[in-house]
């Protein structure tokens, strides 16, 4: 656990604090981008930094409130092994005005103890509750979401902090790690009137922190242990990416966290449980949501009934190597996010004509246009849409296309080509001779005209929607910036954060919308990273504390989707869930589609 670096000293009297303050009010009159610590050599440089992400994140400095997941249940191996340390300090605070708080890996409260005297019972009843959050970019500058940000221990001592509400007190935070893992697994704080701390109270809460880590290390059960021993040789022999993974467990290298993305930890899941099932190593080649072609080496580890373990590598695939990395699946094999894709090449292949039928902005003529591409011979376009304008001229045009094997064929929006031209078209799309794709955003109801036009083409799929395709999110999102850069030379990359809350976000406008808020926060970014605040307000709002499970994604789809039925009545959409009144407008209030 690595102590602050020298430099200013923390403010310990009235004077000081007061002077900080001063300086405090005079940076936040200021633009954030403009700050530099060498102007202000009165003030530490790690909390003037910690006051610019503050600002830069938008967080109030006035507020009382604290942020909290109404809905947390704070049931963590890291909870249950500290309670017993925990306990112990409760009883150490007993007559001091102090708090001992211990938060998980997402600042969020897990369990609080509090000294036994007037002020701290009242605090305790008031404002004390699981789930609440001490994260940097909610509250500002803190003990707690400062250890968080910077990874290491952390004292912040009255004006310091950056909410005016906290400048009475002292609040420290040292990182808690797995000492197996050397995961970070949560932050411990213990925090005091600022007249009754000091620099010195740090290196105890360092201590304190110490011993829950080796709590932490002497509650593995024996399982764990021979898991972990394994892993730790697998590092040692295999240089690459390496992964374990057990029923409860995520561990990976530093090589592999630059590979794997959270969009892959299933699918890593699902291989390592198959791999225990069977007993024995096997070897798969997927393709990552990053865009990476690997080939992953499976290695079950012996566990007791009913769990499983297995130690993964990865090894990322050369592109000389003769890898046709677009046939290389996504996920598991079965996302459908690129299904459809691999589908509308076979078909090409086998000489049929196909429909891609979706919602819009779906990427449907992106997907056929790339799919038509030929060496020497590029496709031609027709537009259904356009066929108004001179009926018969456009007919002609369609008439000479299909008859043209040479040049393939694009015929997009066939639900708004004119009714008197469907039955012509139908036919003429049945004995097309050219590669021929088309592509519908409705489905076409049975007594319209336009089901001939559908019934025509030989093979019709299904283009997902943005929503259902969290497998190749990321890497959709990277090809999008991809092309900005080409156009315009400027290369952008995402924080963790802002991809985390993209990802968490519905899409009703699928990837036309996705591309118009990329291209938006590359305008905003003052950088070439684009951070959570450079995303447009309703994208980022409320996404960055916590980004939903897909338990969470799921549910939240299925609301959107009873209350689109039920024609915006709460009521009805309750009724069709099953759930009562109540619990929907708790869940609506929740996912924010109130």
């Amino acid at each position: 656990m690595t102590l602050q670096s020298a430099g200013p000293h923390v403010p310990a009297t009235a004077a000081e604090w007061d002077r900080v303050r001063e300086l405090k009010l005079e940076i936040l009159a200021k633009d954030p981008l403009q700050i530099r610590a060498e102007d202000y050599p009165q003030l530490r440089s790690d909390v003037l930094l910690s006051w610019k992400r503050s600002m830069l994140a938008r967080v109030d400095p006035w507020s009382t409130v604290f942020p909290a997941d109404e809905e947390f249940v704070p049931k963590s191996r890291l909870a249950q092994v500290a309670q017993p340390i925990m306990n112990r300090l409760e009883d150490q605070i007993a007559d001091l005005s102090s708090w001992g708080f211990l938060a998980d890996r997402g600042c969020r409260l897990l369990t609080a103890v509090v000294g036994d005297h007037p002020q701290g019972r009242q605090f305790r009843q008031v404002r004390l509750r699981p789930g609440l959050c001490f994260a940097e970019d909610q509250i500002g500058t803190n003990g707690i979401g400062c250890a968080h940000e910077e990874q290491r221990a952390f004292i912040i001592s009255g004006t310091e902090h950056f909410r005016m509400d906290s400048e009475v007190l002292t609040t420290t935070g040292v990182n808690i790690r797995d000492p197996y893992t050397k995961r970070y697994v949560g932050t411990l704080g213990v925090h005091c009137r600022r007249e009754h701390g000091s620099g010195a109270v740090l290196p105890l809460v360092v201590e304190i922190g110490r011993s829950i880590e080796a709590q932490l290390l002497a509650s593995r059960a024996d399982g764990e242990r021979v898991f972990f021993d394994f892993f730790l040789r697998m590092q040692r022999r295999f240089r690459g990416a390496v992964i374990g993974v057990t029923k409860s467990l995520y561990v990976a290298n530093t090589k592999a966290r630059s590979l794997v993305g959270e969009a892959d930890e299933d699918l890593l899941r699902r291989l390592a449980e198959e791999a225990s099932v069977r007993s024995r190593t096997s070897t798969v080649r997927r393709r990552l949501s990053s865009g990476h072609a690997v080939s992953i080496q499976i290695t079950p580890v012996e566990q007791a009934p009913g769990d499983f373990a297995a130690v993964l590598t990865l090894e990322p695939e050369a592109e000389d190597a003769g890898t046709d990395f677009a046939q290389l699946p996504w996920g598991d094999g079965g996302a459908i996010g690129t299904d459809f894709r691999d589908q509308l090449r076979r078909a090409l292949e086998s000489k049929q004509a196909v429909l891609l039928s979706g919602e819009r902005g779906t990427g449907k003529r992106f997907a056929a246009a790339e799919a038509l591409v030929r060496p020497g011979a590029p496709a031609a376009e027709l537009d259904g849409a356009v066929a108004q304008l001179d009926k018969q001229a456009w007919l002609k045009s369609l008439q000479a296309a299909v008859g043209n094997p040479a040049v393939p064929l694009l015929l997009s929006h066939i639900e708004e080509i004119p009714l008197e031209l469907m039955t012509t078209v139908a036919d003429l799309v049945a004995r097309a001779r050219c590669p021929l794709v088309g592509t519908t955003s409705e489905q076409v109801d049975e007594d319209s005209p336009a089901v001939f036009v559908r019934e025509s083409f030989p093979v019709v799929l299904p283009v997902p929607p943005l929503r259902d395709r969290a497998d190749e999110f990321s890497a959709l999102c990277r090809g999008i910036l991809a092309e900005f850069e080409a156009a315009d030379g400027k290369p952008h990359t995402f924080a963790p954060k802002t991809l985390a809350a993209l990802v968490a976000n519905d899409w009703p406008g699928n990837i036309r919308q996705l591309r118009q808020v990329l291209a938006t926060s590359r305008i905003r970014a003052a950088g070439h990273e684009i951070r959570l605040t450079d995303l447009p307000a309703r994208y980022g709002r409320g996404q960055a504390g916590r980004v939903l499970g897909e338990m969470e994604r799921l549910e939240r789809q299925a609301l959107m989707v009873a209350l689109r039925e039920a024609g915006g009545n709460r009521n009805a959409a309750a009724e069709k869930l099953g759930i009562s009144r109540a619990t929907i407008y708790r869940k609506l209030k929740r996912y924010e589609l109130h």
